[in-house]
């Protein structure tokens, strides 16, 4: 899998169909799966990369256990809303998660453009967006410290 470096981009998935270094190690033979099906390439991975090991694999991670894959998606609802008046304007962002169990989380944020500023609506969108997040991250947290302190018996601060 290599990582998307931009939000507009998603992640590449592809199938090591070979291994041409030594010892296991890169340059990979790859088929990628994504939109250039059936395009194969040779692959040095960098950084935004990994490799994950199948169920039941052989990889290094899988030695001696039984490897295991689990893969979620977890999808984040946002919705903004501009009031304009005058030469001032609000934008309000509400952003809203859903777990697979349960879970339901809203996070809220604003931003406010002064009389002077440009009228660029986009940066009243983003920073909006941006404090909603991590209101959204904040209670995530939480939520987190409170799974860790109901399980382990162990309070844990969230930072």
């Amino acid at each position: 899998m290599v990582e998307s470096p931009r939000a507009d981009t998603h992640r590449r998935t592809g199938v090591v169909t070979g291994v041409r270094g030594r010892g296991g190690s890169p340059p990979y033979q790859v088929h990628w799966s994504d939109a250039e099906q059936g395009h194969d390439a040779l692959v040095y991975p960098g950084p935004d990369a990994h490799v994950e090991h199948p169920p039941g694999g052989t990889g290094a991670d899988a030695e001696g256990v039984d490897a295991m894959q689990t893969t979620k998606r977890w999808n984040v609802d946002v919705v903004v809303a501009e009031e304009s008046e005058g030469d001032s304007a609000r934008t309000w962002a509400e952003v809203g998660l859903v777990a697979d169990d349960g879970t339901a989380l809203r996070g809220h944020g604003m931003a406010r453009k002064h009389p002077t500023d440009l009228d660029v609506p986009e940066i009243g969108e983003e920073l909006a967006v941006s404090r909603a997040l991590s209101d959204l991250s904040r209670q995530l947290r939480q939520v987190a410290a409170e799974d860790i302190n109901d399980n382990s018996g162990l309070p844990w601060r969230p930072t």
